[in-house]
């Protein structure tokens, strides 16, 4: 019998908004749903179209500091009968996105639900002068970002602005906070 959706998925899900795939029992993927693809072409996915990821691991494309994290979780959906779930964030400079994660046990293999939860857009900063670096570095030297959605906060005026390509262009100290949003969200 070959792995394929299973019917009452259809029904538990927006079928174009969220993304939904399949995994057999060595988590390779075996079938995505169209919005894999709209989101791929949306956000730059160079290579992973539903047909090219098609057999291959999912975590082919895991990054290493996250590859234990995610063998777990599906280590744990391929042992349980019930919707195991997390929520992360899949932000760039222009958008930030939060997602919910589910996952189960589909025959032997892990359906994998991501539905969007927040997307909200940002304006990059990208301060190039010496002003702009200043206005995100505190009086000990040190930047404060956001543990969660990796916002930096501003010194003068307390607000977060998206600044990843500031941050690999100079070596600073990194120190930690939350920003409003993510302690609303995780905190209530």
């Amino acid at each position: 019998m070959r792995l394929q959706f299973p019917s009452w998925i259809r029904e538990q899900v927006d079928w174009d908004r969220d993304v939904v795939y399949l995994l057999d029992a060595e988590l390779r993927f075996v079938e995505c749903n169209p919005a894999w693809n709209t989101f791929a072409a949306e956000n730059g996915g160079i290579r992973i179209s539903a047909d090219e990821v098609k057999g291959r691991c999912v975590l082919d494309y895991v990054p290493d500091v996250l590859r234990a994290f995610y063998v777990h979780r599906y280590w744990l959906a391929q042992r349980s009968s019930q919707w195991a779930g997390f929520d992360y964030h899949c932000s760039s400079p222009e958008k930030i996105r939060l997602f919910q994660m589910k996952l189960c046990e589909a025959e032997g293999g892990v359906l994998v639900m991501n539905h969007l939860l927040l997307e909200e857009a940002c304006a990059p900063v990208d301060p190039l002068d010496d002003a702009g670096v200043r206005q995100y570095v505190m009086p000990h030297g040190s930047l404060v970002l956001c543990a969660n959605c990796r916002k930096a906060r501003r010194r003068d005026s307390g607000e977060w602005d998206w600044v990843p390509a500031f941050l690999c262009e100079h070596g600073f100290t990194v120190s930690h906070g939350l920003c409003p949003r993510c302690t609303t969200h995780l905190y209530g």
